[in-house]
């Protein structure tokens, strides 16, 4: 399953958007991060771990590395 999909899912489930997350994202890192930017490294699968172990920790998850 593509990054962006599954995430999508968890986000729904949780009532959360990417917006909320890319928001979030920006304060954590201290630099700009738009929903378009977080969008398009999820579409691209360009991501960094960082990044990710970051959105798991906003949404409320576990990362799992497979």
């Amino acid at each position: 399953m593509r990054i962006i999909t599954e995430l999508k899912e968890i986000l729904y489930s949780k009532g959360l958007t990417l917006k909320y997350v890319a928001s979030q994202l920006e304060q954590e890192l201290n630099k700009p991060y738009t929903l378009a930017n977080l969008s398009n490294k999820l579409r691209n699968e360009t991501i960094t771990y960082r990044e990710m172990k970051i959105i798991a920790k906003i949404i409320g998850c576990t990362l799992e590395l497979k």
